[in-house]
């Protein structure tokens, strides 16, 4: 009878523990273009999509692409990095609200998103490429968005968070990056950024916006390279170039703080609230105006 239960109990505890060890989500999965959703997304026996990674991926890991492939598109609710390093990490996005979505409900003062190395293209009808709804802290790096109906990078938000773009490049969309939050601030910075062929704007500060932007490239924008639309806007922008736009620089409500930029082949070199710090370039605009003076302290 003792014999019967130890081994009743044995064959037990085997049982939930395999159990455990099959339901267990590792720091770091893998999708590749010849994998299988069904499989536990290792090394050596990827998955296919970003969206059967995810839940098999721990909060705060990291889903890594293993060779070149289209990895679908993916709501993002909990930390988490994507990562293409080395290959090619592609979303095609075509006729989808979104190639990502951001909307973490939970840990919302310790959650950050990262994606890397990744390639999104809506083929023209996707809405948008990176949307962010919830999010506290959300960074693109080495990221390609082209071929959508409205934005690059939509930060739309009822809390304060940040959002860092590092070596971005957005093309033919109705606005290349637009932020907006009902409660707090987006802040964030843009380092190494081209946006051109938008419909609209290639940065849009809606609200509640303060951004430091550096190297920023925005041409041939139907309506301003960078915008400033509505009050609690503030944002600084450092050696970057504005050409081609209807208007370079459009301080429309709050302000926008140039430095070192230069404005060439605008419809209208600046417009509004746009204050200097020095040293900025304008040439070749159909219509140039001065910016106010004394925008930025020199120490």
């Amino acid at each position: 009878m003792t014999s019967s239960i130890i081994k009743f109990l044995s064959t037990a505890a085997f049982v939930v523990g395999f159990s455990t060890l099959a339901n267990a989500q590792a720091t770091r999965t893998w999708v590749s273009g010849v994998g299988d959703d069904v499989n536990p997304c290792s090394r050596t026996a990827p998955c296919k999509t970003f969206a059967g990674a995810i839940s098999k991926t721990a909060t705060g890991g990291e889903i890594s692409v293993l060779d070149p492939g289209g990895f679908g598109t993916l709501t993002i609710t909990k930390s988490i990095t994507v990562n293409g390093d080395g290959t090619l990490a592609g979303v095609l996005s075509a006729s989808a609200p979104q190639a990502f979505l951001v909307n973490i409900t939970t840990n919302l003062t310790t959650d950050k998103v990262v994606i890397r190395n990744v390639s999104i293209n809506g083929a023209g009808t996707g809405t948008d490429g990176v949307r962010i709804i919830d999010g506290t802290e959300v960074i693109l790096d080495n990221v390609t968005i082209s071929g959508l109906t409205d934005a690059g990078v939509d930060c739309a938000q009822s809390q304060s968070s940040s959002l860092f773009l590092h070596d971005v490049r957005i093309s033919k969309a109705f606005v290349g990056v637009r932020t907006q939050s009902t409660v707090g601030t987006v802040a964030g910075a843009f380092r190494n950024v081209a946006i051109n062929g938008m419909t609209s704007h290639g940065v849009e500060c809606v609200n509640n916006t303060s951004m430091v932007i550096r190297n920023l490239e925005t041409t041939k924008n139907g309506g301003s390279g960078v915008r400033s639309s509505g009050a609690g806007v503030d944002v600084s922008v450092l050696d970057s170039t504005a050409s081609g736009n209807n208007i370079g620089f459009d301080g429309a409500a709050g302000i926008i703080r140039i430095t070192n930029c230069g404005m060439f082949y605008n419809n209208t070199n600046l417009a509004g609230s746009v204050a200097t710090g020095g040293n900025n370039k304008s040439a070749s605009n159909t219509t140039q105006n001065v910016p106010i003076a004394n925008g930025m302290v020199t120490n």
